[in-house]
């Protein structure tokens, strides 16, 4: 489901059960690697990053196993997830300024939540703290 702005939702669960991200992407972008890249929500700094490898889960082979469950859903749902989304660890903010394969680290950009999601979105994010 494509947004009028371009943008797909992703509501990422561990395959184990629980949510673990909210995703993004842009199938329609004009460049290659905006096509393929998955941003997901860093909810205590209120923007989405491009993080790679959520990138190369949602790519994967059809035969490999994911690390998580990638289901489709439109903007509405992801407000509402947005709030849920769990905090990111340090392991994985550690991970995400590294890329090591499918990203360098001049594609590591980022939007913000009150563009993507909208200001009231944001604000109940930035009170969730």
């Amino acid at each position: 489901m494509v947004n009028s702005a371009g943008w797909e939702f992703w509501k990422l669960d561990s395959v184990g059960g629980g949510l673990a991200w909210l995703g993004l992407t842009r199938p329609e972008a004009k460049v290659a690697v905006d096509r393929r890249k998955v941003w997901t929500l860093i909810p205590a700094r209120r923007l989405f990053v491009a993080n790679w490898f959520v990138t190369e889960d949602h790519h994967r082979d059809g035969d490999k196993p994911g690390v998580w469950v990638h289901e489709n859903i439109d903007i509405e749902d992801a407000r509402e997830l947005a709030l849920e989304v769990p905090d990111v660890s340090e392991v994985d903010m550690k991970r995400l300024r590294h890329p090591e394969r499918c990203l360098t680290l001049d594609q590591l950009d980022n939007y913000s939540v009150s563009k993507i999601l909208g200001s009231r979105v944001a604000a109940a994010l930035g009170s969730r703290r």
